[in-house]
């Protein structure tokens, strides 16, 4: 541990497994008190248990990103924890892949207010008491899709390409009030969760298009969160950062 982010209080909205999790690892290894929000309260308290027996500081919040009150409150929860929130991870997604005419409005519904909304609610739920504290770091989840054609992705192309753009405005927006604002776009990223769905056959086609020749890990993906909420990002706002083993633009 190098203490980069000591002093800060981070909140993790969809911290509980997978990417998000190791972003609450890495975080807790760099000094930060983490607020690990999950919609799932027995994996939100299992991901702030395990934290806690390394040695580090976390509490476990349940809550639902697609619901503003719920992040709202997860904010709160935090700061009457640790103190006022200063970095805010937004990487709560609900997807489901097929082609378009198959997609029900429950199913697109629920994905826009997960996706996309739960990024909006973050950044409300957050700003004051950034500014409060005299700035913070946002990192939003985003993906390659946002710039690449996906088949039957339309939607969540979509919705990634609209959080990459709410990255931009927000950094020009919160700029002022020292609130950096970026995204990280993983390239295919061995999850348990994509574990569970992606055949090995898969996977091997994947990591063949990788110019890099293999496969994103969680802790690729936290290494470049941690970058980001640091002051070594100090001047860097508004930036997508490609993280991906270079595939976005082998094939762009």
């Amino acid at each position: 541990m190098s203490g980069r982010l000591e002093g800060r209080v981070a909140l993790i909205v969809g911290g509980g497994q997978g990417i998000g999790r190791a972003i609450c690892e890495a975080y807790a290894r760099e000094g930060a008190a983490v607020g690990v929000v999950d919609i799932r309260q027995d994996t939100a308290e299992q991901a702030a248990e395990a934290l806690r027996a390394s040695g580090g500081k976390a509490i476990a919040i349940t809550g639902n990103a697609a619901k503003r009150d719920e992040v709202f409150a997860a904010a709160e929860a935090a700061r009457e924890a640790f103190g006022p929130v200063t970095v805010l991870v937004n990487n709560a997604m609900w997807n489901r892949y097929g082609p378009l005419e198959e997609q029900s409005e429950e199913t697109i519904g629920r994905m826009i207010d997960v996706g996309f909304k739960g990024v909006i609610w973050g950044y409300q739920a957050v700003l004051e008491q950034m500014r409060g504290a005299g700035g913070g770091a946002i990192v939003n989840i985003a993906s390659p899709s946002a710039v690449l054609a996906m088949k039957h992705g339309i939607m969540y192309s979509a919705i990634k390409a609209a959080v990459a753009a709410a990255t931009r405005s927000a950094a020009a927006e919160f700029g002022a009030d020292n609130i950096r604002v970026n995204a990280i776009a993983p390239g295919s990223t061995r999850t348990d969760g994509a574990m569970r769905v992606v055949s090995e056959e898969a996977w091997e086609r994947r990591r063949q298009r990788v110019p890099l020749g293999r496969l994103g890990e969680p802790e690729d993906i936290a290494r470049a969160a941690v970058y980001l909420a640091s002051d070594e990002s100090s001047y860097v706002t508004g930036d997508m950062m490609f993280v991906d083993g270079g595939i976005t633009y082998a094939f762009s």
